[in-house]
């Protein structure tokens, strides 16, 4: 599908992301969270967390984890921010741009507005889980653009 605004810009008019490769390349990102989760894991039960296990602590296993699973998220933000990608969009050959001009739409509104806003809203007990629902569904809209791209103005472009 071709996007073209209802204005001229300098930008030439690109294919829209499939909401396939959206869906694809947000797969591959909880894939990459559970890959690094898992072994990290794995490893403070092997290694320092056996004796904490045994007396049924496991803080040391969960910060464990938890460190690994932010690394893995400071790294998927630093790619958003600079590139308009995850690395499921690097994957997947997509990347989000300004609605209006399919230009980087800049830091504050990838990280902040997508990914940290559209988080928290999810993270609400219940309404989260309609507003994921629906935010989710969004993709199979003409534009394929989801509520957080809306709020953010923004769209996902085929590379």
């Amino acid at each position: 599908m071709q996007y073209q605004a209802d204005y001229q810009t300098d930008q030439p008019a690109t294919e829209l992301a499939t909401p396939w490769s959206r869906l694809a390349a947000v797969i591959i990102d909880i894939l990459i969270y559970i890959v690094v989760a898992i072994p990290l894991a794995l490893i403070a039960i092997f290694t320092f967390a056996a004796e904490q296990l045994e007396n049924n602590d496991t803080t040391g296993l969960a910060l464990f984890t938890l460190l690994g699973v932010v690394v893995v998220l400071i790294i998927q933000m630093v790619l958003l921010g600079t590139r308009g990608q995850t690395i499921g969009k690097i994957a997947m050959s997509i990347r989000v741009v300004d609605a209006q001009t399919g230009a980087h739409p800049g830091w504050p509104r990838l990280v902040l507005l997508r990914s940290i806003v559209n988080g928290i809203l999810t993270s609400i007990l219940v309404i989260g889980t309609i507003y994921w629902l629906v935010d989710s569904l969004f993709i199979f809209r003409a534009d394929h653009r989801t509520i957080h791209d809306l709020y953010s103005g923004t769209r996902v472009d085929k590379l």
